[in-house]
């Protein structure tokens, strides 16, 4: 796994947010950034003719993205690369070659009911690493970072994960709890979390806050105050990090105030599974060299932090 971010662009507003957000994300932290163009081949349904036209459009989108993380990014290591597929599937695979995926989203603000088609959806349910759901409006004054705490399995994982964030930032760990107390009371839970921050060097501390509303309701709510909001979504091995978001993370990312980032977590699944198919591993995309080539600017490793449509043809925006 590369000590890197991976963007997914399309030269909208949305997809400049998470180049910024990104360069920020790493900055001190000497990780890099790598960008990455999907041209929208339609399930293979655009002639070869008018696929080398879109390609040839979306290398000169790369370039210019390439030209606006160069002005940002200081001593920190940016690519950009095109490929061809469906925007969602292809960066959901190539993320697994990264630490985390950053995606920009034109959501902003409270939007009650079901949605279908929201393309951070799509990706947070896909990809196996951390997805960073980034608006365009992510006002400043923002602090602390916060992270929903249940009873499923696996639930001390994104905790951990928010934990090293809010240590590397200076910022206080804000747990939130929805409904009334279950089988793990308040106290067993900061018990363990204490027990599991016992290293994590956060010198701001940690609380628990428990609130009446439903988990994605009081995680969406918080996301609008803290510098970022982060949600556990549950996987097992034989999904390959499939799996749906559930309604609490489809909640926080519809009604997401600021950055949302979607940690998958592992759990033992509840009945045997036989051992995988061997495949032959695909390599990363083709970054390129030059005008929409590589453009090395320094860069190395943060700790990795993980736990254990129809779109966007050139110029189409892969952003919400």
């Amino acid at each position: 796994m590369r000590e890197a971010i991976l963007v997914g662009i399309d030269g909208s507003i949305a997809s400049r947010a998470a180049i910024t957000w990104a360069i920020e994300r790493v900055r001190g932290i000497r990780a890099a950034i790598s960008m990455l163009f999907v041209v929208d081949d339609e399930w293979g349904t655009i002639s070869d003719r008018d696929l080398v036209e879109l390609r040839s459009s979306a290398e000169l989108i790369a370039a210019r993205e390439l030209e606006f993380a160069r002005e940002k990014a200081e001593s920190t290591a940016v690519t950009v690369g095109v490929a061809v597929g469906n925007p969602m599937l292809t960066l959901a695979g190539e993320a697994s070659n990264f630490m985390m995926i950053a995606i920009g989203t034109h959501k902003v603000g409270a939007f009650h009911g079901h949605a279908l088609g929201s393309r951070s959806l799509q990706l947070a349910a896909m990809s196996a690493v951390p997805t960073a759901v980034i608006p365009i409006s992510a006002p400043h004054g923002r602090s602390g970072v916060a992270v929903g705490v249940g009873d499923a399995p696996g639930w001390l994982e994104p905790v951990r994960f928010a934990a090293v964030e809010a240590a590397r930032l200076g910022e206080e760990l804000t747990l939130v709890r929805s409904g009334a107390p279950t089988l793990a009371s308040d106290d067993g839970v900061l018990r363990l979390v204490a027990e599991l921050l016992g290293a994590a060097e956060l010198t701001c501390g940690f609380s628990l806050r428990r609130s009446a509303s439903t988990a994605g309701e009081s995680l969406a709510a918080i996301s609008g105050r803290a510098v970022f909001t982060v949600s556990g979504r549950p996987s097992v091995p034989a999904a390959g990090g499939c799996r749906p978001l559930g309604r609490t993370n489809s909640a926080v990312l519809m009604n997401a105030g600021g950055p949302v980032i979607i940690v998958p977590h592992s759990i033992e699944p509840p009945w045997p599974t036989r051992a995988a198919a061997p495949s032959s591993a695909k390599p990363p995309f083709r970054e390129s060299h030059g005008a929409v080539e590589e453009a090395a600017m320094g860069g190395a490793s943060p700790r990795d932090l993980r736990p254990t449509e129809r779109g966007g043809a050139a110029g189409d925006s892969v952003h919400d």
